[in-house]
């Protein structure tokens, strides 16, 4: 038996999950911006999107895996092409994600702004006050030069697609962040401006990864056929 995984099905499945998530930590932050008592809530740190190793950290990574996957079955259906244009930009792109995978799982970015901060690399004070957008801001600049043939040679909508996607993370994981940094050293990370400001920087980040998704889907199912999962009755 064969079991066709649909693009638009797998899209509403992650935005579903994202809905879930974002709802069940409005709602905590509301209870406890209303009760004023932290330590009645420190269970929240489960669904919290500011804090690590959580559920929402756990479904941000497992997606960004699944892209990472999805990237890595189109750069191995390109190497059976040696002609194909690009093939090596896929297999850069497969290894990128894969690496933001285990970043996102492992909070390597923070580990890499507690060291810029700790050489005095960075004045980590006012919009830089997490320090980790100035090396990584610089390697997305890199990457974004490196790209953009890459990007405009392919298919018109899987194109918009993905500039709308990148767009989307990019903001929320760099442009929200600088924001929410510069409350944080303002007046700390216990204001509703910087609740608010973190939690449009997550949701940018889960929405724009799942349409990246969905770009990818689309590219294979127009490219090769869609995924199939084939079943053994025996």
């Amino acid at each position: 038996m064969d079991f066709t995984i649909r693009p638009k099905s797998v899209l509403m499945c992650l935005l579903c999950v994202i809905a879930l998530l974002a709802t069940l930590h409005i709602a905590q932050l509301v209870a406890y911006y209303y009760i004023d008592d932290s330590d009645v809530f420190d269970f929240v740190q489960v669904i919290d999107f500011d804090y690590e190793g959580n559920l929402p950290s756990l479904y941000s990574h497992m997606a960004i895996f699944f892209a990472a996957s999805l990237l890595w079955f189109i750069a191995l259906q390109k190497r059976k092409t040696p002609a194909a244009p690009y093939r090596y930009h896929w297999i850069l792109l497969a290894v990128i994600f894969t690496f933001l995978g285990f970043d996102e799982a492992l909070a390597l970015h923070e580990e890499v702004g507690d060291l810029f901060e700790d050489r005095r690399w960075v004045d980590a004070t006012g919009y830089l006050f997490f320090a980790w957008v100035v090396p990584y801001g610089a390697l997305l600049a890199i990457f974004v030069i490196s790209y953009l043939r890459f990007v405009f040679a392919l298919p018109r909508v899987t194109m918009l697609l993905f500039i709308t996607a990148g767009a989307m993370f990019v903001g929320g994981a760099v442009g929200i962040e600088v924001f929410s940094a510069y409350e944080a050293d303002l007046r700390g990370s216990e204001t509703i401006l910087y609740s608010v400001l973190y939690t449009l920087e997550e949701l940018c980040e889960m929405c724009g990864v799942a349409l990246f998704c969905y770009a990818l889907m689309r590219y294979i199912e127009n490219e090769y056929g869609g995924l199939r999962i084939h079943f053994d009755s025996a």
